[in-house]
């Protein structure tokens, strides 16, 4: 019985009819698997019993690593006086000092900048800098 339930899932899906003869059953079982897994938080119920119906009963979720997640360049928003007045691209955890500089180097910041002396800088770390005059 659970084999014709398994030919009837195949069928109704229609899913290894419509593909030529250049797949394995395996590899087609295997990417099966992966709409399955993918599709199981929006419907688990279907997921899970077509898993049920392959003798599918781990689920492995994909891996992936953390470390790729993290960018080695960051965008500074650049304000002065509360208004947006550039957009850096540096090397992320810049430190103030190094974005400071790099600020007073900047051709397009340099005319809201020039021969002021800053109040007040509010430096948040890879992502704002704000400079009050």
């Amino acid at each position: 019985m659970f084999n014709g339930q398994k030919k009837e899932l195949f069928h109704r899906l229609n899913l290894f009819k419509k593909i030529d003869g250049k797949y394995t059953k395996k590899t087609l079982i295997n990417n099966f698997e992966k709409i399955l897994i993918a599709i199981n938080p929006i419907i688990p119920h279907f997921s899970n019993e077509c898993m049920n119906l392959l003798n599918l009963e781990k689920m492995n979720w994909p891996k992936y690593d953390e470390s790729q997640l993290i960018e080695n360049n960051v965008k500074i928003v650049i304000q002065i006086n509360g208004k947006k007045r550039g957009l850096i691209e540096t090397n992320r955890d810049i430190s103030e000092q190094e974005l400071t500089n790099i600020i007073n180097n900047d051709e397009t910041l340099k005319k809201y900048l020039d021969k002021q002396t800053f109040k007040r800088k509010i430096f948040i770390k890879n992502k704002l800098m704000n400079i009050i005059i």
